[in-house]
């Protein structure tokens, strides 16, 4: 191949200005002279990320008709760039235009028509290093067809990363050929002789320590608004089947776990140097999975509202339809799998959910932050009966605000932990290391902070961010190196995740001499690229360019003084929103006050803790990083953790106000002072609830409450209060409330209309009684005035029997 002038920039197409938001997501000047006339090239397969120069490459580059005439005249050739020598050259290379890739071959026409809507994939073979006989420009000698093509020599020589570029030209419509699309990918070549890539031990220079960590967690979670139960979990509901798919032969957590188990069966390196960092809320979710579970939009309410007979005679079980799920078998075979595996193996939890720590931190829930960072440790156990990494946080966003300290040591603030983090978000002192001081360590220590952070590169870790089918924006990434990654195939993107590491590696023999890969939790890599890294990560052990360290001795290497960099977030493309993290925040302090109304007791399994934790969880869920700098669904993730936040704060409210009065009508007719007011208490939450009644009514009104009140669980109990109300009052309106013995809220209020008998007065009673005596005595003197008339009764029954006789 020869070296090619630059080619002319064209211009762009007009389009409106980017956002400060697109700004975040990619460098508005990367790739710059694209055509932009709707054709996209891609490669989508590469027979291998790394090759020696007497190797042949195969690639599929794919190539799209996105515009809406038919393309014709098709020419491919290959071109390639200068030889990237730092880590943060891979990201950069894939920035440049056509004219940047300076060493080209000849074009190579491909009988093939592309019409509108319409996909191509081309398999291009390419031997990597140059020869005479493959350096043609007679198209007909390769055999080209109108899919397949072999291609002159790349002429690579020497080991390093090198870009490379397939120049799709070819015709749209009736306009003449000319560029069209360029497919990007990269390519580490490797040395011929395993004597060439030993360490020079004469320069002082050793082999550096590499750890991979290998992430197992899902975006697909429960279904919100489920609670607790005990002895035996409730039923679990999955929105759809995702999960059972991705446990499936074929699905991504399969393939993650099998890519690895058989990477690691007999292979005591590749083992040795990698941790499986696995997701507390993936594990238990799939535990439960092996029960069966249902599969539904919504759950049963837990919350049994009373209803008369003759509503449940038209009653249906349908507020929450729902089938059962298939994939207990699927889950079953994958837990049994993972079971097997980690009995001698590193596993270190991750953050539950992989909720954002920063996120948990600026809310500054106690609750929510202890299901966040200690939960993963007692899963593991329960789950795997395994002992993992303890005091590990690995943030999903790669970098820790300095607010995040404090949740990270623990409650106390003074717990030892290790935060797992980007270089890059950190300013970093020096070590010193048997009597040598070493500029830069892959661990650091905080100051006036017993937290220890240990830092992976963020070059690397970008790199694998932007791997498999759902690509990140990682956080910390330089904003200049970003770019449209739907732009490239993943297994370019997967080529120069390889390439990157290729670099670190060889950087590290200089600086920290320790790399640690850390892909994201979802990772979305398919086998055959999960294969890929970790060949290239077994090929570096077997040529000595690496050594294999464990987790646990990276954490404990020599740390230097860093101090973190708070300026991380402004560059997150996508990072939680403080209201949103504040408001999930407000919701776990309403779920602690619904906690603690209930009361545990001895003769019920389930407790407290266990039946509100699923709604913790689903806050937890709700600041997830998983899918959040996916920028085709940033968006939808923010919105259904809105939506699941706004779930969990109506079923807490629902639950609340199943504790509450029940009065016997809006009105209530005494008689007298003593004439019992009747209510009921009723309990819909699955424990004892003790309540005192509190109330509110007009000046001179007095309730006589019982005092503190149990009602049990899921039950009701009957109260008896009598009222006294001002007698010049007829009516008077009493307002009453449940609290808990220490006076905080939890029913609503109700209003009952206190009311004497109708037309009752007392004063009046009173006058009428008077007059009712004074009536009685007037008629008796009238009697006895009568009777002093008539005479006494002796001489009236004297005459009487005179005259008898």
């Amino acid at each position: 191949m020869s070296p090619v002038s630059p080619a002319a920039a064209q211009d762009a197409q007009e389009a409106p200005a980017p956002t400060t938001s697109d700004l975040l997501w990619a460098n508005p000047d990367a790739r710059s002279a694209e055509p932009g006339a709707g054709v996209t090239a891609q490669v989508t397969s590469q027979s291998a990320a790394r090759a020696a120069e007497d190797e042949e490459l195969e690639v599929t580059v794919s190539v799209t008709n996105g515009s809406d005439q038919t393309l014709t005249g098709l020419e491919l050739r290959a071109q390639h760039a200068e030889t990237v020598a730092e880590p943060d050259g891979v990201s950069t290379s894939l920035l440049a235009n056509q004219g940047e890739y300076p060493w080209a071959g000849p074009f190579q026409t491909l009988d093939a028509t592309v019409g509108p809507g319409e996909s191509l994939d081309i398999t291009v073979r390419v031997p990597v290093g140059q020869s005479d006989d493959w350096y043609q420009t007679d198209a007909d000698a390769t055999g080209a067809t109108a899919d397949d093509v072999t291609l002159p020599g790349l002429g690579l020589s020497g080991a390093g990363v090198h870009p490379l570029l397939f120049n799709l030209n070819g015709s749209l419509g009736d306009a003449d050929i000319s560029y069209l699309a360029g497919a990007r990918t990269t390519l580490t070549v490797t040395e011929d002789t395993d004597t060439d890539n030993q360490v020079d031990e004469d320069s002082g220079d050793s082999a550096p320590g590499l750890t991979v960590l290998w992430p197992l967690s899902s975006a697909s979670v429960a279904v919100a608004g489920q609670v607790g139960d005990a002895p035996d979990p409730s039923e679990l509901y999955l929105p759809d089947e995702t999960l059972a798919g991705e446990l499936s032969e074929g699905g991504r957590l399969r393939g993650l776990l099998d890519t690895w188990r058989d990477a690691t069966d007999g292979d005591t390196t590749v083992k040795a140097s990698t941790c499986l960092a696995i997701d507390p809320d993936l594990l238990e979710t799939v535990d439960r999975m092996t029960d069966g579970y249902r599969v539904g939009a919504t759950v049963p309410s837990p919350v049994q509202e009373p209803t008369r007979l003759r509503d449940r005679w038209n009653r249906h079980d349908d507020d929450a339809p729902s089938e059962s799920g298939t994939g207990a078998d699927a889950a079953s075979a994958w837990l049994s799998d993972l079971r097997d595996v980690v009995k001698d193996a590193c596993v270190v939890p991750l953050p539950y959910a992989n909720a954002d720590i920063n996120a948990v931190a600026t809310g500054n829930d106690p609750w929510l932050a202890e299901e966040m960072t200690d939960r993963g440790v007692s899963v593991v156990e329960d789950v795997l009966d395994i002992t993992p990494a303890t005091g590990i946080q690995i943030p999903g966003s790669g970098y820790i605000e300095p607010a995040a300290r404090s949740l990270i040591s623990g409650r106390d603030g003074n717990s030892p932990s290790t935060a797992v983090i980007a270089d890059a978000t950190l300013d970093r002192g020096t070590v010193e290391s048997g009597g040598d001081e070493i500029t830069r360590s892959a661990t650091g220590t905080l100051p006036d902070s017993p937290m220890r952070t240990l830092q992976f590169p963020a070059a690397l870790g970008s790199a694998l961010a932007a791997t498999g089918v759902r690509p990140e924006t990682a956080a910390y990434s330089d904003t200049s190196s970003r770019r449209d990654l739907a732009a490239d195939g993943a297994a370019s993107r997967m080529a120069a995740a390889v390439g990157v590491l290729d670099r670190e590696l060889n950087a590290a023999r200089t600086t920290t001499g320790q790399v640690l890969a850390v892909p994201p939790a979802a990772w979305s890599v398919d086998p055959q690229d999960a294969t890929t890294f970790l060949d290239a990560v077994r090929d570096h052990f077997a040529d000595g360019s690496a050594e294999p360290v464990s987790f646990g001795d990276a954490l404990s290497a020599p740390a230097a003084p860093v101090t973190l960099d708070d300026s991380t977030e402004s560059i997150d493309p996508s990072p939680v929103d403080d209201g949103a993290a504040r408001n999930v925040a407000q919701v776990a302090g309403h779920l602690r006050n619904l906690t603690n109304i209930m009361e545990d007791v001895p003769n019920i399994a389930l407790t407290r803790r266990i039946f509100t934790r699923p709604m913790f969880d689903d806050l937890l869920r709700a600041v997830s990083d998983t899918g959040r700098r996916f920028r085709e669904d940033a968006a939808a993730v923010r919105n259904r953790g809105s939506e699941r936040t706004g779930q969990v704060t109506g079923l807490a409210y629902a639950l609340r106000t199943s504790v509450s009065l029940l009065p016997p009508g809006n009105v209530f007719t005494r008689t007298s002072d003593s004439s019992p007011l009747i209510v009921v208490a009723r309990n819909g939450l699955p424990l004892p609830v003790s309540v005192r009644v509190h109330y509110a009514g007009a000046p001179g009104v007095t309730l006589n409450t019982p005092g503190v009140q149990q009602i049990p669980a899921q039950g009701s109990v009957t109260l008896q209060m009598t009222s006294e109300i001002p007698t010049e009052a007829e009516q008077s309106d009493l307002t009453m409330y449940l609290s808990t013995p220490d006076d905080v809220r939890i029913s609503d209020e109700v209003t009952i209309r206190l009311a004497s008998v109708p037309g009752l007065n007392w004063r009046l009673v009173g006058i009428v009684a008077a007059c009712l005596v004074l009536i009685f005595v007037a008629a008796r003197t009238l009697r006895k005035r009568r009777r002093a008339v008539d005479g006494s009764p002796d001489s009236r029954r004297v005459k009487n029997d005179g005259a008898r006789d």
